[in-house]
């Protein structure tokens, strides 16, 4: 549903402009994790990397943005693939308690699934990750054999200019959201000190390499008024150059994909919780262990009671202004967690010379300096109401901490020992 949303907000030139962007800043956000989760591989990720560098406040609050855009973001894929399927079953686009139900349906069932073991759900993601892989490289070929140049000119359309490059990119990083996967889950991987750098950088670039290629060539298979109002675009663009035929086993073929998706997601969400849960700062609840299965069984269903007030909410607008709204949100939820992701990289494994200057440490500090730099860009690029609800996020964790640092009577018998 991207290419809809990045056509409502910019035009061709403006989006394409986004997705470098976003690509090169994340490639400098992840050169830092993948070296924090190389020197520091716990379960947690963002989260251990932010309390061992600021405090527990700070790893507090970045467990708590990690954890409330990754339920939001689990709303976001399976309202995709609502949309997706609602274009084999009309229902789902007239009735929106079908749809509420059909997607809530999807939810638990992948919930489930995680709950039953790690093992059995990621080998179903592996196995759909390759499909996925295959289908883009097939849209990609039909899409750029009836690409037509006129679709995207001009670049820069009237009203949406250079000016739009900004929210085009916080939209796009939501395509990336997730390169710290292997850090969040760095407890349960073998040789983790190889295999973080290895998997955070190498899937990152894969996705860059095949976001940006789908992007340009999808703008130049649709017109873009009809690309904006779209709700399922890959199939759309299919339909028109194709046939019905065709696009219902790529429908098919596009949902089964987003089932991958979904599974890694709905367990990353409760690997953080976990963690934290673990560590006193969440209710210990969430870090209860099924004794069959051995995962994280609680996490998991409160994680998906979340998702499905989110996913009741989506349904009193349309589809894709609720999956607008829910990725920007999420973006932005992540933002913070990856600037610090960025900062603690500063603070903690930065060489420090003896003589300390300003020149030394931007020169030692480069890669995360740019990192955080392009961070608070696409922070500010995600609009005035997306960052007052993501502050609001922030304020809304605030009692949540108090309460969990109350119920510590040592630690904050030793916190009021000011006199």
């Amino acid at each position: 549903m991207l290419p809809a949303s990045l056509a409502q907000v910019a035009g061709p030139g403006s989006t394409m402009i986004a997705w470098i962007i976003t690509g090169l800043g994340t490639m400098f956000l992840a050169l830092s994790c993948a070296k924090l989760g190389t020197r520091i591989p716990k379960t947690g990720g963002p989260y251990e990397y932010a309390k061992l560098a600021f405090g527990d406040f700070i790893g507090f609050t970045n467990a708590w943005l990690y954890w409330t855009a990754s339920w939001i973001s689990n709303a976001a894929i399976i309202t995709a693939i609502g949309s997706y399927s609602a274009s084999l079953i009309p229902a789902l686009k007239t009735n929106g308690l079908y749809a509420f139900l059909y997607t809530s349906a999807i939810l638990w069932i992948f919930t489930i699934l995680n709950i039953r073991g790690v093992k059995e759900a990621a080998t179903f993601e592996t196995a759909i990750t390759i499909f996925k892989l295959i289908l883009f490289i097939l849209f990609i070929g039909v899409a750029a054999y009836y690409f037509n140049p006129k679709f995207i000119t001009p670049m820069f359309p009237k009203g949406k200019g250079m000016n739009t490059v900004p929210l085009a990119a916080a939209i796009t990083l939501w395509a990336f959201s997730g390169f710290e996967s292997s850090a969040v889950a760095a407890g349960e991987l073998k040789n983790p000190e190889k295999n973080i750098k290895r998997s955070t950088i190498l899937g990152l670039l894969i996705a860059i390499g095949f976001y940006c290629v789908l992007s340009f060539v999808a703008m130049g298979a649709l017109p873009q008024n009809i690309l904006a109002k779209s709700n399922s675009p890959m199939s759309d663009i299919l339909a028109v150059n194709l046939g019905s035929g065709v696009v219902k086993i790529f429908l098919v073929s596009v949902v089964i994909t987003i089932f991958g998706t979904i599974v890694g997601w709905i367990m990353l969400t409760a690997r953080m919780a976990y963690a934290v849960g673990k560590d006193g700062l969440f209710p210990s609840v969430l870090a209860k262990v099924h004794p069959k299965y051995g995962t994280p069984y609680a996490a998991l269903i409160i994680n998906g009671i979340l998702t499905n007030l989110v996913l009741l909410m989506n349904y009193t607008g349309s589809m894709v202004s609720a999956y607008n709204f829910m990725i920007l949100l999420s973006a932005l939820a992540y933002l913070p967690v990856y600037a610090t992701m960025s900062a603690a990289d500063i603070m903690l494994l930065v060489k420090r010379e003896k003589k300390f200057t300003l020149w030394s440490f931007i020169k030692n500090s480069i890669v995360p300096l740019i990192g955080l730099t392009y961070a608070i860009w696409a922070i500010y690029g995600s609009g005035a109401e997306t960052v007052l609800y993501g502050f609001l996020m922030i304020l809304l964790g605030v009692p949540f901490y108090l309460f969990m640092k109350l119920k510590d009577e040592k630690g904050i018998a030793a916190i009021r020992e000011f006199d």
